[in-house]
């Protein structure tokens, strides 16, 4: 985090440039996004210039800073990039051995490109969700947000922010400032007792957001699907609701006393936000994508996949199109599937395409290269083989364990690309399956890749 208050200064970017931004700042480890884009979506329709600050990517890198819900223009982004590339490349170069600068890594030149960005497009407020943690990521530079927001939590992320719920809590709250408002959700007591002590120990005020029923509009419509939605747009309204009343448009006690605004409802209803209990219809198959790579949203994952096929008019097929990378463990994440009743399963490396190699001691290098700029293939071709047995040996291994699963075991599959995964499903008997595709962002990244360039409406 250090080194990004030099990148920034490479750039002649101050602290108090970041505070004019009238920050809010997002962490959690469910929801981050959806939270982030509901709250993006509602200030964008009360006429504000708004900046959205997110991670991973599914598609593009593009898609991690964006303008008024738009993503920079190839050529804007480019631009930026050398605007921020060359001076820091000027100064790790210049830096000696008691002073040394090194290059930054990805997520750290991403986010300090951002707070570029942002000052550079003169912003009236920017919605910056969290990499990883809180205390000790590289967003947490920030000195003043308007007002800060933990959205619901639980085990991610484990080998770097600690194996149990209290810990990772710390970790997440690390983004309370000193009499900066915060809000979060309904958490386990674990966790809120941890979330009410950083809370006290840095000398802000914590609320609960109240649940949309709350609201004397409710029920209203919500632009992104699934029931877990109505938490993370709950906590939305309740940020932009700070925000809104620090900015002194408008006093937060009155907007809490009135039914929520046109703006408000028309931000919630419009909310885009790719990738999450997303569906998508092609002529061969209708998709439906979720990025959950937790137990509880693979949970409400399943929750929402079994309810919206339990709506269809006619009974179809269903197959799991799955993956988790290698700090999730398959057995944990694959439990609550075990239910959905799958006709088929696949497991899938993410990525679109494995360039051609000339002979198979190729495979065995580390040089093999991927379509996917985010997912580290940084194991030989021959251990993500073996990644995709380890998927095989845990869904085999639970069903086994489940009495009423004993027989009728459905057919698996494996692929090392999302193309590989997609002919399969085409050219299948099946009658327009239903395919659940989740367990990794990056997965279902590789795969609304592919169908954007089939021109599949997405």
């Amino acid at each position: 985090m250090n080194d990004v208050f030099r990148y920034l200064s490479c750039l002649n970017i101050q602290l108090d440039q970041i505070d004019q931004l009238n920050i809010i700042h997002v962490a959690g480890t469910k929801g981050k996004g959806s939270t982030c884009a509901f709250t993006e979506s509602i200030l964008r329709q009360y006429g504000y210039k708004t900046g959205f600050y997110s991670s991973p990517h599914l598609i593009e890198v593009r898609e991690r800073i964006r303008i008024n819900g738009e993503l920079l223009s190839k050529e804007k982004f480019v631009d930026y990039f050398w605007q921020c590339y060359n001076p820091i490349r000027d100064a790790v170069q210049q830096s000696n051995d008691q002073d040394s600068l090194p290059m930054p890594f990805y997520f750290s030149f991403l986010t300090t490109m951002m707070f570029y960005v942002f000052v550079q497009e003169k912003l009236d407020v920017a919605i910056i969700e969290v990499g990883i943690g809180g205390e000790h990521d590289c967003t947490n530079i920030i000195k003043t947000p308007v007002v800060c927001g933990i959205t619901s939590l639980g085990l991610d992320h484990v080998s770097i922010l600690g194996n149990t719920i209290d810990k990772i809590a710390w970790q997440k709250a690390g983004i309370f400032k000193k009499g900066v408002p915060a809000v979060t959700v309904p958490q386990v007591s674990e966790a809120m007792q941890v979330v009410v002590e950083r809370a006290e120990e840095k000398g802000c005020t914590l609320t609960i957001a109240p649940r949309l029923d709350d609201y004397p509009n409710y029920p209203f419509h919500l632009g992104l699907n699934g029931e877990v939605q109505e938490t993370n747009a709950a906590l939305a309204i309740q940020l932009a609701f700070h925000w809104l009343n620090a900015r002194g448009d408008q006093s937060y006690e009155k907007l809490m006393a009135a039914p929520l605004s046109t703006q408000v409802l028309q931000g919630l209803a419009t909310c885009r936000w790719s990738g999450r209990n997303e569906i998508v219809e092609t002529n061969s198959a209708t998709y439906y994508l979720d990025g959950a790579h937790t137990i509880e949203s693979i949970d409400q994952c399943k929750t929402w996949f079994m309810n919206c096929t339990l709506k269809q008019e006619t009974s179809t097929r269903n197959i799991l199109l799955f993956y988790c990378s290698n700090d999730r463990k398959p057995e944990i994440l694959l439990q609550p599937l075990m239910t959905c009743k799958f006709d088929c399963i696949a497991f899938c490396s993410p990525t679109t395409f494995i360039s051609t190699v000339s002979n198979v001691s190729d495979l065995q290098t580390d040089s093999t290269k991927t379509s996917n700029d985010q997912w580290r293939a940084t194991k030989t071709m021959s251990d993500e083989i073996g990644r995709l047995s380890l998927h095989v040996a845990a869904f085999e291994k639970l069903w086994l364990s489940t009495i009423e699963n004993q027989t009728n075991m459905p057919s698996i599959h494996c692929f090392h690309t999302v193309t590989q995964a997609i002919a399969w499903i085409d050219e299948s008997k099946l009658s327009k399956p239903s395919v659940l595709v989740t367990g990794s962002l990056y997965l279902v990244g590789a795969l609304l890749k592919l169908l954007e360039e089939a021109h599949v409406e997405i």
